[in-house]
């Protein structure tokens, strides 16, 4: 099955970090405008079709208004990793480890900005189930401006197995949830860790909440006293980039 990407970004992005793995362009026949172009000029430098057609077929292909006028075939389907390849690319890397491993998270949106702000932190690997989770769709693409193109995406049968087999190589997991009596700023992250976030309705579940070495939780002022899961998440990865750099 073949996997599509639409809008400018996440085509720009699927040509520049998986061009291998990228069949051909579609190019709405209305768009002539300088972004347009360049995909176009970048696609065939790389000897990749491109073909033109109505934006009402583009439509019909991406399922979705939102493609820009643009669209790209992949060769297969979304290329995942296994939890092996991530920690190969971690000790590859010569660095601590950083891992962000999701849990329950349904929404392509918060998917998207998540993986969005793994890459930007420089996580190793974003791990994620099976099943009870969003799969890496058209949409989660282009709600991670295209990211999902290049980060390393581990998908596993069993969440908890994968925390399992992190703490074997010598890896914390730590949950960041509410309630807890740490917070995220008076945690060490500056080591080999794993940073789990679940979803805003069930949170982290119980089974793999107990894998987890410890948990910390983001304090907060205000009349709403709670961020999405994306948000969360977000605030713990650069805190623990923070504290890796030596900031």
């Amino acid at each position: 099955m073949k996997f599509t990407v639409y809008g400018i970004n996440p085509v720009v992005e699927a040509l520049r970090g998986a061009c291998k793995d990228v069949e051909s362009v579609l190019v709405s026949a209305d768009r002539e405008d300088r972004a347009v172009k360049e995909i176009i000029l970048l696609s065939r430098s790389k000897g990749i079709e491109v073909k033109r057609l109505s934006a009402d077929e583009l439509t019909r292909i991406s399922g979705n208004a939102s493609h820009q006028g643009v669209a790209a075939f992949l060769k297969g389907a979304y290329p995942y990793r296994d939890i092996e390849d991530a920690i190969k690319i971690w000790k590859d890397s010569g660095e601590t480890a950083f891992f962000l491993v999701l849990d329950s998270i349904h929404d392509p949106q918060n998917m998207g900005s998540l993986i969005r702000s793994a890459l930007a932190a420089g996580v190793h690997a974003v791990i994620v189930p099976r099943d009870r989770s969003c799969p890496v769709t058209a949409a989660v693409v282009k709600a991670s401006a295209g990211a999902a193109m290049h980060a390393a995406i581990a998908r596993v049968t069993n969440l908890r197995e994968a925390i399992k087999r992190l703490k074997e190589e010598g890896v914390w997991a730590t949950a960041v949830e509410l309630g807890s009596e740490q917070t995220i700023y008076a945690s060490d992250l500056k080591g080999d860790i794993a940073i789990v976030i679940g979803s805003e309705g069930e949170g982290i579940r119980r089974l793999v909440r107990e894998e987890c070495d410890f948990r910390a939780h983001i304090p907060m002022r205000g009349a709403v006293n709670s961020l999405n899961a994306a948000q969360a998440g977000a605030v713990a990865l650069f805190e623990a980039r923070r504290q890796k750099d030596g900031a």
